[in-house]
């Protein structure tokens, strides 16, 4: 009914069925070249980057079933991404969404790392994990922002909520976030996991 009175349209030639058309979504071209431990999928440009904001400030948010399955494709198919299958099927992750503060997430009305991170974990056999890591700072935007300025920013801003256990923090847990800029708000996060004795903690990302 949805899809009746508000038809999807293509981000790039606007054409009706889906926000990214078969044709437009052959343009989409992942990132060959990555630098651990933070894995990006796709360059934050064109139409990526476009469902990325409409789906933040847009709220539109049966985007992220078009960008999961993006992101699954190139898993499957991008040599690059492959490991993060096998890892899966051995249940060694767990992905941790980064969390948004209560105010944030108040205005926004969801999460959108969260959103995506449920959809992905689904399909790949991953777990989950939404309540150990909290945002305690409500903190300005990081849009504008620049090195200093967003590591100043973004100090302190997370805390675990709960003790943790030995087979928990065996596993590979992955940082997961819509987009990597300068890496301060991931590398804050995985700053605080690693003090609480957390051995193997990447970072996924869609864009960068």
């Amino acid at each position: 009914m949805l899809d009746l009175f508000f038809p999807k349209h293509c981000l790039g030639c606007g054409k009706e069925g889906r926000y990214f058309c078969p044709q437009c979504q052959e343009g989409i071209k992942s990132l060959s070249f990555q630098i651990p431990p933070v894995i990006s999928f796709f360059p934050y440009s064109g139409l990526v980057k476009k469902a990325v904001i409409k789906l933040k400030y847009g709220f539109i948010t049966d985007l992220a079933d078009e960008l999961i399955e993006l992101m699954l494709k190139t898993i499957d198919q991008e040599k690059e991404f492959f490991w993060l299958k096998k890892l899966g099927q051995k249940r060694e992750i767990i992905l941790i969404p980064l969390p948004l503060h209560s105010r944030r997430f108040r205005w926004r009305g969801f999460n959108q790392s969260e959103l995506l991170g449920q959809k992905l974990t689904e399909t790949l056999g991953w777990g989950l994990e939404t309540q150990l890591l909290v945002r305690q700072k409500n903190t300005q935007p990081q849009v504008g922002l620049r090195g200093e300025g967003r590591r100043e920013n973004i100090k302190d801003s997370f805390i675990l909520t709960q003790k943790t256990t030995t087979s928990l923090k065996r596993k590979t847990i992955i940082l997961f976030d819509d987009v990597w800029t300068t890496g301060s708000t991931l590398k804050e996060a995985q700053k605080v996991l690693k003090k609480a004795g957390f051995k193997k903690v990447f970072g996924l990302t869609i864009c960068r």
